[in-house]
């Protein structure tokens, strides 16, 4: 438990404690409000420094978002891979950099935007395309993402262009799914394909591209793969635990076999690396 866990259990164990615990929160949000009056007192803002950059990042005082951004900064799940592969996706990002095109990094599943901030922090010259389909999600995504050189998408990935609906699959707000049953509120739904016909092929070349998309995976596997197996790095958290006896993550796995590509993994995540697509790729940048 921290020390401010620990002193507001304190506080709280008597009733003298609670009522001097609530005049002090009213008077910290008076305060804020007077000194940030933009910022809701319903958000907090965590800093958090990476790579010698101080960032702040607005969240929910939920458990959700919290632990969204401690997956990010403290946990580093998305540095990955690492040893010999992580030599070549750096040396391959570098390459990209010295044609004069921009290494493009899509991100599916932003959610508040914790792991976009990671991939402007650690790949600056890269640019981020993020997809998010929750509104409330897709909210604070943009107050995160104000400033930074980010294409932001409200809508849901899939294996068609089209409409689906949003689901809370009951872990909260970092667990919606998109389906494809009449409840919830519609949201669009676009492809891969799609989105890298919005990047000139003369200005991008695909780079990364993240999916954590709460089972999802299922139907995005299950149609044309040809442009995800485009991203020399693909890093997917798989979805099995959350839907037991559903196999959603087996059309990622067939595609990864049938592509020929390495696998790593770290933490909840997989990196499914296409060296074929990086030689190429090389050769093709000079």
């Amino acid at each position: 438990m921290s020390f401010q866990a620990e002193a507001t259990e304190t506080l709280n164990s008597t009733s003298l404690g609670r009522i001097a615990y609530q005049a002090a929160r009213r008077t910290l949000h008076l305060t804020r409000k007077i000194v940030h009056p933009s910022i809701p007192t319903s958000l907090g803002v965590c800093k958090v420094t990476f790579r010698g950059k101080s960032l702040a990042i607005f969240h929910r005082r939920t458990y959700a978002d919290k632990t969204a951004i401690s997956q990010c900064f403290e946990q580093n799940q998305y540095d990955m891979p690492g040893r010999d592969h992580g030599v070549l996706i750096e040396r391959f990002y570098q390459k990209i950099l010295t044609s004069g095109k921009r290494p493009l990094i899509i991100d599916c599943g932003a959610n508040i935007g914790a792991s976009v901030i990671w991939f402007t922090a650690r790949y600056p010259e890269a640019h981020v395309l993020a997809v998010e389909p929750a509104p409330d999600n897709f909210s604070l995504l943009q107050r995160n993402c104000t400033g930074l050189d980010v294409d932001l998408r409200k809508a849901g990935i899939g294996a068609t262009d089209g409409i689906s609906h949003l689901a809370d699959a009951g872990w909260g707000t970092m667990a919606y799914r998109t389906v494809e049953t009449e409840q919830g509120p519609e949201i669009a739904m676009v492809t891969m394909a799609s989105l890298l016909a919005s990047k000139p092929e003369d200005r991008f070349v695909p780079f990364i591209l993240k999916i954590d998309v709460e089972g999802g995976e299922e139907s995005l596997f299950s149609g044309d793969c040809s442009d995800i197996n485009r991203f020399p790095l693909i890093i997917m958290e798989p979805h099995d635990w959350l839907l037991p006896g559903q196999g959603s993550s087996l059309p990622f796995f067939r595609f990864h076999s049938a592509s020929g590509r390495e696998f790593c993994i770290k933490d909840e995540n997989i990196a499914s690396i296409n060296f074929k697509e990086i030689s190429q790729s090389q050769s093709s940048l000079g």
